[in-house]
């Protein structure tokens, strides 16, 4: 794609955003606590004031642009909306490969930094553990480290995120990997929020290419409505699985759509009072040093991993629309 320059093509996909709006498995035995999740026994309820740390996968270019957009748009308005909410450090987790293949992706990275953001490794190709040999995965990570020495400079990129959140289809390939990172000095970024938050983007870039306000109306509405669902699932499977709500490690994707729903998502976050820490103060919590340490076929959350390794039963939960979203303004 060539690169557009900055100016109109922004004003014009931010207005009409604007539009739309406005008409719109484990070796380890269960924790004692996770009896309160088992079935005919009630949850306690929600602490009043939980936390999240919110990490972005995929940089520093990810998702299908809007008509007219670029990636300097996109990164510049998403740092506008991170830093206005005071969220300065927040982590992103990058791609290599992207750096050198995507136009406007070395000056969106920059962008993000510049704004006093954070980066870690999402390995070089956004590669999948459970389909490569642990040599090729370790190979991966490796060769991701320059860029971040390069665009990190003095900052703590030592934070891994895995690709697809597959931590090893074999308990062994799992221990393998976790090893390599402990021996290079990772953390592991952890996920217990997450709602496919990618999954609307290529929906939003073909309504507004044809001005549907009315689906991109709707599309704002279930982007809300999916969220909202997804997070207090996530709450009850910390109940579930640690017989109490822990601090929480939120993922998202620095799309366009993201981008244009972040404001109304932190505002979503705020009236469920939920406060805002740093990656580093919410994986301080004595839960993640917790480890499934099981092979799991699917990968998935924190959450999910001690779910599916110990056999607990998931909170139920309304269908979800990505099935239409697929299908919209096609």
């Amino acid at each position: 794609m060539a690169k557009q320059a900055p100016g109109a093509a922004s004003m014009k996909f931010v207005a009409m955003g604007a539009a739309a709006g406005a008409g719109a498995q484990s070796s380890h035995e269960s924790h004692p606590d996770a009896q309160k999740g088992l079935p005919g026994q009630p949850l306690p309820p929600f602490d009043a004031y939980p936390v999240v740390a919110l990490t972005f996968d995929d940089l520093p270019a990810v998702g299908t642009l809007p008509p007219g957009a670029s990636r300097v748009e996109v990164a510049t308005a998403l740092v506008n909306v991170l830093k206005a909410n005071r969220l300065e450090g927040t982590y992103g987790f990058v791609n290599g490969d992207k750096i050198e293949s995507r136009p406007g992706a070395p000056q969106a990275l920059k962008i993000w930094l510049d704004a006093g953001m954070n980066i870690g490794n999402h390995t070089w190709s956004h590669m999948r553990l459970n389909a490569n040999s642990v040599e090729a995965f370790e190979q991966d990570i490796a060769r991701n480290e320059p860029q971040l020495e390069q665009y990190g400079e003095s900052r703590d990129w030592l934070w891994f995120r895995y690709p697809f959140l597959e931590e090893g289809d074999t308990v062994e390939k799992r221990r393998a990997v976790r090893a390599y990172l402990r021996k290079h000095g990772y953390r592991v970024a952890q996920v217990t929020l997450e709602f496919k938050d990618w999954a609307w983007n290529d929906a939003y870039c073909r309504c507004l290419a044809r001005q549907d306000e009315a689906a991109i109306a709707w599309l704002r509405q279930s982007y809300l409505d999916t969220a909202a669902q997804y997070i207090r699932l996530g709450r009850e499977e910390e109940l579930i699985v640690f017989g109490r709500e822990i601090p929480n490690v939120m993922l998202l994707h620095a799309t366009p759509f993201t981008t244009l729903m972040l404001s109304d998502l932190l505002d979503m976050l705020r009236k469920q009072g939920f406060r805002f820490e740093s990656l580093a103060q919410v994986e301080s919590d004595p839960a993640y040093a917790e480890d499934p340490d099981a092979g799991l076929a699917s990968g998935g959350t924190f959450l999910e991993q001690f779910m599916d390794s110990r056999h607990l039963p998931y909170p139920s939960a309304k269908p979800d629309p990505f099935q239409q979203i697929t299908q919209l303004c096609q």
